[in-house]
């Protein structure tokens, strides 16, 4: 159970970061904005982790290792999702990467992880919901694809890499971001800076911190386990922006994407009872 309402909370941190950083990354670009969000979040953490955990021991590398690898990673699936956006269609690479929690889930089984019918139908329904919630309509053409899908194995690495870790949550959220902070930064200011106009600051340092909250909380769901039930509830992201849309932005989700909310609760609601 904990498990689930870590990854659920996990998704809607993700979606409210999304909707703090849209109107900023129109604003400027979204390499701006990806030094914004990771800079927050490890001005945030890495003193907090340095105080709590303090360095990795002997016995800690290889958890170090894979969380320094999960922030390589984070990176290039962030460079693979940003160009499958500026070349393809919004419902088409958003659905397709959001595929992530599915790979994920599939690659923990093959690994041995048990499965039951009953949660293999969760599974399902989960994955599928993000899927279709996630899809806006249909996509003038198939350019992006191949980035998108690109982008969501690349995610599913990272969460495989928090999956496998064996150092604490606060740890692993505290090198990865700043892994991914010291790759993003040389590169905005190789291709033009990451100044923001100053009323878009605070817009920015808030998605910083959604989008903080939202590892921290991935790391806590890989953490408690299972990886495959971590895997879905964490991509739930798009339902939760669908909802969010609704809720506060007045926008009407499409038919399909009302089927991924009904497929989505009746997951997690299993999983919930599963687990």
């Amino acid at each position: 159970m904990l498990t689930v309402l870590a990854g659920l909370l996990s998704s809607l941190s993700y979606a409210s970061s999304d909707m703090f950083s849209q109107r900023v990354t129109r604003e400027t670009r979204a390499l701006t904005q990806m030094v914004w969000v990771l800079a927050t979040g490890a001005v945030v953490i890495l003193p907090v982790a340095l105080l709590v955990d303090g360095l990795p021991d002997a016995g800690e590398w290889r958890g170090a290792g894979l969380a320094a690898l999960a922030g390589l990673l984070y990176f290039a699936a962030l460079f693979c999702l940003l160009r499958g956006l500026q070349i393809g269609d919004l419902g088409l690479v958003s659905a397709l990467t959001s595929l992530q929690g599915g790979y994920a889930a599939v690659v923990v089984i093959l690994l041995g992880v048990p499965i039951t019918p009953l949660l293999g139908v969760a599974l399902v329904l989960s994955a599928g919901g993000a899927v279709l919630t996630s899809f806006e309509g249909r996509a003038r053409s198939t350019r992006g694809a191949g980035w998108a899908l690109a982008a969501g194995a690349v995610f599913a690495a990272v969460m495989l890499c928090y999956a496998y870790g064996d150092i604490g949550w606060l740890s692993q959220t505290a090198i990865s971001r700043t892994v991914s902070l010291t790759i993003t930064l040389p590169v905005a200011l190789l291709t033009g800076g990451f100044a923001v106009p100053r009323a878009m600051r605070l817009r920015a340092v808030g998605a910083g911190l959604f989008e903080l909250c939202g590892v921290l909380l991935l790391t806590i769901a890989f953490a408690l386990g299972p990886p495959t039930v971590a895997s879905v509830t964490t991509t739930q992201f798009g339902t939760f922006a669908v909802i969010l849309g609704f809720a506060l932005l007045h926008e009407r989700p499409r038919p399909n994407q009302w089927v991924g909310i009904v497929c989505t609760v009746a997951g997690v609601s299993l999983l919930a009872a599963i687990v």
